[in-house]
């Protein structure tokens, strides 16, 4: 019974933690470090055995990655309104734009460097996609008025990006059919 009270004290920071904005600027510069990581690998990449163990920490980067991506996403949808700190997490996402188009497109350079695992590049594209979309669907509503007018434009750029990458690994012609 003495144990009751250290024990309610110990599910206390729990509930100290929960999402705001700042736990979502936190996670837009996990994925802007994590995008810096995969660039890095991604220009590592070579055509053939050599480029392999490369090319495989392509795939580690893309799934941690595609991680940061859903966690953000998650603490987005348990924040409330970002209020104050609106005009934060809108130049933030402004800023992360550019990134993550610059690096789609190194991808998209690299079609046909990472010949016969295009297809594993390509379903992680697509999932990076999908896990994108969710995690901006979760932030906009949570942007102030001004922030959200602008960000329908930053989400479509970086849509547009996705789907130029896509299209490259899609114009290798055997890979269309898995998506």
């Amino acid at each position: 019974m003495r144990f009751l009270p250290l024990l309610s004290m110990l599910a206390l920071p729990a509930a100290v933690l929960a999402a705001d904005y700042r736990t979502v600027l936190a996670d837009i510069t996990a994925i802007s470090d994590q995008l810096e990581n995969l660039s890095t690998s991604v220009d590592a990449v070579t055509s053939g055995i050599p480029g392999l163990p490369y090319a495989l920490q392509v795939q580690v980067d893309a799934t941690t990655l595609d991680k940061r991506i859903q966690a953000g996403a998650q603490n987005a949808n348990a924040s409330p309104a970002f209020g104050g700190g609106s005009l934060q997490v809108g130049l933030a996402l402004i800023g992360l734009q550019p990134k993550i188009t610059d690096s789609l497109e190194q991808i998209s350079e690299k079609n046909t460097t990472f010949g016969e695992l295009g297809i594993i590049v390509l379903a992680s594209l697509t999932q990076l996609k999908t896990d994108t979309t969710a995690f901006s669907d979760e932030i906009v509503p949570k942007l102030g008025a001004l922030e959200a007018a602008i960000a329908p434009a930053v989400v479509q750029a970086i849509e547009n990006a996705f789907d130029g990458a896509i299209a490259a690994y899609e114009s290798n012609g055997e890979f269309t059919h898995i998506c």
